[in-house]
């Protein structure tokens, strides 16, 4: 194994090694493979980088990219740092051995992790999250419902459309209860089944200039399986894959395939981890009509909203799994807690000891207030009643939450 002249000088003489006391954010990452750890430390002014401290464990390839990693992102903007990659710390080092390529060169990704982590903190101006139910399997008197779920978000001056139902309820709806979705500053879909994005078109036609934030996959071809009716397509509709091309066009759509901040406070996951393995995807979900190629909805992604009272997650179908989900959502963020989760978790198909188990989960993360919908299902809702009668609460359309 042969390092390079430059990898030999930065692990000898490392820069930036330290902690940073009052850091704005921090990073974890390791490497199964080989055993390295990093943690980072980031201080922030202006949005810019100004000191980056780092303590790592591991061997001469992971301290030299380390070391790297902080002369090269010091002075960048953060959105700028955000983009740097493992292999651009490689390259600058003047290459890796193929054997510690990937185990020992964690230092960019540890550096998005702070940044993220600060990314999630708000700075907010008000004290107040409003979110408002436009879509729902159930709805209050005087709106109607449907199989499908859309939340409108007000959040520190900004308006947020949270997925769109299955069709143009979540305009009528909206009209009803005196939401203005022209003022929509960004349509977020957690993931590209029809009961999440049929009302894509509506929305836009108004909310034409609206940003669109959404997983690559979410647009492809999907199908449902339960036997013995026969396979039926779940993809986006066709007219609102249009639609997207349309916005796609005019450069306002942003593809969320890591953790991407939408707003100071505000962030959507991107692809969530699978690590708890009672979890599933919920359901017979594939990627051919003949129902033989699994599909695992890696587009799956949660909304993460930073509030006064500690972190609130938003589901859409939490196909990755609520306790994935909540996991992630709690590394993203640096905190130990949850203080909120609503939306769908697709638990209508969960055994008995997964609803346990998440339930297990629901109080290790210290949550205040849990707020199930759309595709949870009568058995697991009746036991997170039961067993959180204090802070579960229902949400169907019309319902307005304060966060």
């Amino acid at each position: 194994m042969q390092y390079t002249d430059k990898v030999l000088e930065h692990f000898t003489n490392p820069r930036n090694i330290g902690e940073i006391l009052d850091a704005d954010g921090v990073g974890n990452v390791g490497s199964p493979e080989c055993g390295d750890t990093l943690r980072v430390w980031i201080k922030i002014s202006d949005e810019c980088l100004v000191d980056i401290k780092y303590r790592v464990f591991g061997c001469p390839a992971a301290v030299a990219c380390c070391s790297m990693m902080t002369e090269l992102a010091t002075g960048m903007h953060i959105d700028e740092a955000a983009e740097l990659t493992d292999d651009q710390v490689a390259e600058a080092l003047g290459g890796l051995p193929e054997q510690k390529y990937h185990c020992s060169n964690i230092a960019a990704s540890g550096l998005y992790d702070a940044i993220m982590s600060y990314a999630l903190k708000s700075h907010r101006k008000d004290k107040t999250t409003t979110l408002t139910v436009l879509v729902d399997n159930t709805a209050a008197e005087g709106l109607s419902s449907e199989h499908g779920l859309s939340f409108w978000i007000e959040y520190n001056g900004k308006h947020i459309l949270f997925d769109t139902g299955q069709s143009d309820l979540v305009v009528q709806n909206a009209e009803k209860l005196n939401v203005d979705l022209s003022q929509t500053d960004s349509i977020l879909l957690s993931h590209g089944h029809y009961d999440h994005t049929g009302g894509l078109k509506a929305a836009l036609e108004k909310a034409p200039d609206a940003m669109i934030y959404l997983h690559p996959d979410a647009a492809k071809i999907r199908y449902s399986c339960k036997s013995p009716k026969p396979p039926r397509q779940v993809s986006m509709p066709q007219q609102c894959c249009q639609s997207l091309s349309d916005v796609v066009r005019k450069g306002k759509v942003v593809y969320t395939d890591k953790p991407q901040r939408i707003y100071p406070g505000v962030m959507l996951t991107g692809p969530i981890p699978r690590i708890m393995n009672y979890e599933d995807t919920g359901g017979a979900f594939y990627d051919d009509f003949e129902c033989t190629l699994p599909d695992s909805i890696i587009d799956d992604q949660a909304l993460l909203i930073d509030t006064p009272q500690g972190l609130v997650v938003v589901l859409g179908c939490a196909h990755s799994g609520v306790v994935n989900t909540l996991r992630y959502a709690a590394k993203l963020s640096g905190q130990g807690q949850v203080y909120a989760v609503i939306g769908g978790m697709h638990l209508l198909n969960a055994s008995d000891e997964r609803i346990e188990k998440t339930i297990e989960a629901f109080r290790d993360y210290g949550l205040q207030k849990i707020i199930p919908a759309h595709c949870t299902g009568d058995k697991a809702v009746e036991k997170l009643k039961k067993a959180f009668p204090q802070q579960y609460s229902v949400c169907p359309a019309g319902e307005q939450i304060g966060l």
